[in-house]
């Protein structure tokens, strides 16, 4: 059995929710219209890849600098296929209203 929503009301308009939806669906979308070589550098130079880090000789030969932490934040926000993007973002829907209620939006406090 599939969730379609949560029994706990939100208290707040979950804007930080709506934001991270938007986000993710905006970069998925380039995703989309990027040809299959450009995705594939795409995805190394913002996706996590362990060997940046573990494997400093092959992250010098592609080109990938060892010192760049970004991919840990917007690795978040590349999605690998259409069941990828909706598994993500239907649970995301469902449970980040709760969580950002218990949080805040920006976790200000």
């Amino acid at each position: 059995m599939l969730p379609i929503r949560d029994t706990i009301p939100g208290r707040h308009p979950p804007i930080a929710m709506w934001v991270l939806i938007l986000a993710n669906g905006v970069v998925f979308l380039c995703e989309l219209s990027m040809p299959e070589q450009a995705l594939e550098q795409f995805f190394y130079l913002f996706g996590l890849v362990p060997a940046r880090y573990t494997h400093p000789g092959w992250a010098h030969q592609v080109g990938l600098s060892m010192d760049n932490y970004w991919p840990f934040l917007t690795s978040m926000f590349l999605h690998g296929g259409w069941m990828h993007i909706i598994g993500n973002m239907w649970t995301l829907w469902i449970f980040g209203d709760n969580v950002e209620d218990r949080m805040g939006p920006l976790r200000s406090h």
